[in-house]
């Protein structure tokens, strides 16, 4: 397989993944990216600033920034100040997120089940060993001057 290969396949299932939820975002009213911010919230609670969002899910800092504006003004999600940190709001879903947030994790677990709903057990097993061989190489390599595209 080429990087070229790869990243057609990351592409296209990304690009799938866009068209699946159109749905959820045209029942609740949401832009694209209102509604990745309140599922990476959901599925990683740890990770709240915007700055975090912006990087992990590669969503340029300003449409974050309307975003989180948007989901705020809506009552989907608040932030928070915590001591000794007056740099990062720190961001959490309100109750008022819950039945999108329902409703965003049901499409992704549907998303999931129709990815790999010809693979066996063993292929699961098999898929995240393999992607998790490719971050781990990824991860290790990152340091090292080869990595650099400085030449």
């Amino acid at each position: 397989m080429t990087v070229s290969n790869f990243w057609d396949h990351v592409m296209a299932i990304e690009s799938d993944y866009a068209a699946f939820r159109k749905k959820l975002l045209s029942k609740f009213s949401l832009t694209a990216a209102e509604c990745d911010i309140l599922l990476f919230l959901a599925n990683n609670p740890i990770r709240d600033t915007a700055a975090e969002i912006a990087k992990i899910r590669r969503i340029p800092k300003s449409q974050v920034s309307l975003s989180v504006a948007s989901l705020s003004s809506r009552g989907l999600i608040k932030g928070r100040k915590i001591a000794g940190n007056r740099k990062s709001i720190h961001l959490s879903l309100t109750e008022e997120a819950e039945p999108i947030i329902d409703a965003g994790m049901e499409m992704q677990r549907e998303f999931s089940r129709m990815l790999f709903d010809d693979f066996t057990e063993e292929e699961k097993a098999e898929f995240l060993r393999l992607h998790t061989k490719i971050a781990d190489t990824a991860k290790q390599q990152r340091g090292k001057e080869s990595w650099s595209t400085e030449r």
